[in-house]
């Protein structure tokens, strides 16, 4: 049996997000699962293939947390960068 899930991200930090977890796609981990990655201008689109259960719960769980600390990341530096214009 096959998997697929698909999670849309709506932010305006889609490209930053986009652009700070794209070095992962380029080294896949496993050859369980596939993962598709794209952004527009407000959206994050993350796609996850795998021919097992257990394969889409370690997938998800890797990417969506990538995703996380990514976008984490580009809120404390956009916080910074108001800080800094005071």
């Amino acid at each position: 049996m096959k998997f697929k899930a698909e999670f849309v991200f709506e932010t305006d930090d889609a490209y930053s997000i986009y652009e700070a977890i794209l070095p992962e796609l380029e080294t896949p981990v496993s050859d369980r699962s596939i993962i598709e990655m794209s952004y527009t201008d407000s959206n994050l689109v993350l796609t996850v293939e795998t021919e097992d259960v257990v394969s889409m719960r370690s997938t998800l769980n890797t990417w969506l947390r990538l995703i996380q600390v990514a976008y984490e990341v580009s809120k404390t530096t956009d916080n910074a960068a108001v800080l800094n214009e005071e």
